[in-house]
């Protein structure tokens, strides 16, 4: 088997076909001897891996969704998805969400839509619907099928899967299928999934840095200050150096960390669409790489002069408030924290405002490669 692995989830209502579809990918009985939990047990259950292509596929699915169990069920799940999607490696994340949706009964419940699919989208998770049961479904309940997701989800797929042979008693047969639909989504849509879930990740993770900062920054002040303090040049310099430190180190981590984040997806991108398509994606791929270092170099340039400026204005301020006394009161700190507050704020405007420019670029980036893969849709 290759070195990558790529990890799907398979989710969906009890009855609506999760653990046939699992046997199916598979190409065995492999739902009821899993490696792990029983079916019936809570939480989240992975299968061992198996060779596509030049993937490795590990399938994980969860005990069924019932009505009665929704916020139990989400609860439960909603732990595990953050405990598995907080690990440093993207290779460990769950990288694609099927949902099975039982397209004979034609039917998305108000509960799976705001308790369940909605939350899982508010996480980052890009949806595959496996629309189940196909081929006993008339022509009549296929549309409604379709028609239903169209209206509740129009931006995810639908992939109809039949996964068993069987006879019917009306003499029809029905026939496997959508196995490789549901591959060929899986790969194709790799990027999309990753950089989905990357963006709403990264977004949470610029808050916490700057959050980080400013509290780091006001122990410094409670550090350094007391009952009886000058507020004179030297402890002006301390909290001004101190203050620019603080936010620089958090900026630059946020972009390191996106940065190394940006070079995993694009090599488990290129290896996966190579892999399956034969078409090499790494020009287009290292296009976006180059706009990231122009964005990001000047941008931590810009917060290094910026945050230099923002820390002495801050200082500044709050000093000619009264600062030279020979004690401070609490009105003191809490025009600092203040101060502190407004500089956090515009730094938090200025790293939405390059993840924006990331999502237009990555935006561009992904039309250059769908239009090469648009012969294997």
């Amino acid at each position: 088997m290759s070195g990558f692995t790529t990890n799907i989830l398979i989710l969906g209502k009890t009855g609506a076909g999760k653990s046939t579809l699992v046997n199916y990918l598979y190409g065995k009985e492999i739902a009821v001897a899993r490696a792990g939990r029983p079916v019936t047990e809570k939480g989240l259950h992975r299968h061992e891996a198996f060779p596509y292509r030049n993937m490795n596929i590990v399938v994980w699915d969860s005990w069924g969704l019932e009505a009665d169990k929704a916020r139990e069920w989400w609860n439960d799940l909603r732990e595990q998805l953050t405990q598995e999607s907080g690990k440093p490696d993207i290779k460990d994340w769950i990288h694609t969400v099927i949902y099975c949706f039982d397209a004979k009964k034609s039917r998305l419940e108000e509960y799976e839509k705001e308790h369940i699919l909605k939350p899982l989208i508010d996480m980052g998770y890009r949806l595959i619907f496996a629309l189940t049961k196909w081929g006993l479904c008339s022509e009549e309940e296929r549309n409604a099928a379709r028609k239903v997701l169209a209206e509740a989800c129009p931006e995810f797929s639908q992939i109809p899967v039949e996964s068993v042979t069987q006879r019917l008693r009306s003499g029809r047969a029905t026939e496997q299928q959508g196995r490789n639909d549901l591959f060929r989504e899986i790969c194709l849509n790799l990027r999309g999934n990753l950089m989905y879930h990357l963006r709403i990740r990264t977004r949470d993770y610029m808050k916490n840095a700057v959050s980080r900062a400013e509290e780091a920054t006001i122990r410094t002040f409670d550090r350094e200050t007391g009952f009886f303090t000058i507020f004179g040049d030297d402890l002006k310099a301390k909290l001004e150096d101190e203050a620019r430190r603080n936010y620089l180190r958090e900026i630059r981590e946020v972009y390191s960390v996106l940065r190394n984040n940006l070079s995993l997806i694009d090599g488990m991108c290129v290896e996966v669409i190579r892999g399956y398509t034969g078409i090499d994606v790494s020009e287009k791929l290292r296009e976006l790489s180059r706009v990231l270092d122009d964005i990001g170099d000047t941008r931590i340039q810009a917060w290094d002069n910026d945050s230099a400026e923002y820390a002495a204005t801050i200082i500044t301020t709050v000093i000619t408030l009264g600062f030279f006394s020979f004690f401070r009161t609490s009105v003191y700190r809490d025009e600092f924290v203040k101060k502190l507050q407004e500089v956090s704020s515009k730094l938090t405007g200025d790293l939405e405002s390059f993840a924006d420019n990331l999502d237009r670029a990555e935006a561009g980036v992904e039309q250059e490669i769908a239009k090469k893969l648009v012969s294997f849709r």
